[in-house]
């Protein structure tokens, strides 16, 4: 069988409808054709140069990208500046181009759903619901997750936990709490759900983008973690390439292999000891 952009598209209605996604977001076909042939996807978390130089290489017919390229109102589309760049390789190389930003946020299963996974979190649900019409029905849609260890942890190995599943080169954190069994997650920036996680009960809240007065969360026994934007919702990206995969088994999908994180972790060199 023979597959579409409007196949992938449905699909990802299915899973995130457009309709969850929040007022400023820019989601869906963002560049192509909705009825071209799709047979190799590449999946990703941003769109840069060496991700479309990567889906040229594979011969890709569609990027999947949680962030969209176009974001912003564009008033013009040159190959000046980075955006319009990409944009006429993609058109060049006929490669289609779809996002699913909050909408993949909001929805079951979707980001903060697999981060709290990779943690190792049971009895997962939203941290904050929202019910949205969606087709012939209502179904539930919302934003974090919130979830129990199967054990309680001590807040050195749970912080040592997080880095490694996560791959992260630094946290920033703050709060002592006795010990961390129930945790709630927020892939990207989500410091907006952090008095959602307190007010739940939460031992612990893991998300990205926190501000320096934020993490004056006004008890000193709740974990506050900032695990990096790009080291909080990454894993995604493998979760959207089996989903695809097991909807389309003809089609070819892959995760990139671009990491495509911008922020590098400087530290203090360790002055060196007499011998």
């Amino acid at each position: 069988m023979s597959y579409t952009n409007h196949h992938i598209l449905e699909f990802l209605e299915d899973w995130a409808p457009q309709s969850t996604k929040l007022e400023y977001d820019n989601v869906g076909l963002l560049v192509g054709n909705e009825k071209q042939k799709v047979s190799t996807v590449l999946a990703c978390l941003d769109v840069t140069p060496e991700v479309v130089d990567e889906a040229i290489a594979l011969k890709a017919d569609l990027i999947v990208a949680h962030h969209p390229l176009i974001f912003r109102k564009l008033s013009r589309i040159t190959s000046s500046d980075t955006t319009g760049s990409l944009i006429f390789r993609l058109i060049k190389n006929d490669i289609n181009l779809i996002a699913a930003h909050t909408n993949l946020d909001a929805a079951p299963g979707g980001v903060s759903f697999v981060l709290a996974d990779r943690l190792g979190l049971i009895d997962v649900h939203f941290l904050k619901t929202e019910e949205e019409p969606v087709r012939n029905g209502n179904r539930q849609s919302g934003f974090g997750a919130i979830g129990m260890l199967p054990e309680p942890m001590e807040v050195p190995a749970f912080l040592n936990r997080v880095a490694e599943t996560l791959g992260s080169s630094g946290l920033r954190c703050s709060g002592s709490p006795a010990k961390v069994r129930k945790v709630a997650v927020c892939g990207g920036a989500g410091s907006f759900l952090a008095e959602e996680a307190l007010a739940l009960g939460a031992d612990a809240y893991v998300t990205a983008d926190l501000k320096y007065h934020e993490f004056f969360n006004g008890s000193d026994s709740f974990l506050l973690v900032d695990a990096g934007h790009y080291e909080s919702e990454v894993p995604v990206v493998k979760a959207l390439c089996d989903r695809l995969s097991d909807r389309f088994p003809e089609l070819d999908v892959r995760p990139t292999g671009v990491n495509t994180n911008p922020v590098q972790y400087v530290f203090k060199e360790q002055p060196q000891r007499m011998k």
